[in-house]
């Protein structure tokens, strides 16, 4: 595959997803505050699922760009994370 075409299918890709975004944002059943507050959750959530999947990656990385702190254990994120969802 040429750069070329590689960058046609790119860009096809890209307008397709902001059609239906702006698509379903028009006909949300919801109001934009409500769909903001659920999508805002829904992006903490993934996060959070993302960070708990990669800690170890994350850590690795850590190390090669900072080599003189200390690293946080899983199970010290894990600790932040419980803490943060008590009231």
């Amino acid at each position: 595959m040429t750069k070329s075409s590689t960058t046609k299918i790119l860009f096809a890709g890209l307008t397709g997803l902001a059609a239906g975004v702006a698509i379903g944002l028009l006909f949300a059943p919801e109001s934009g505050s409500k769909a903001r507050k659920r999508l805002k959750k829904r992006l903490k959530e993934v996060g959070e699922n993302f960070r708990e999947e990669f800690s170890d990656e994350i850590d690795k990385i850590k190390t090669v760009l900072h080599p003189g702190e200390e690293k946080e254990s899983k199970s010290s994120f894990r600790n932040k994370r419980a803490k943060s969802k008590t009231p």
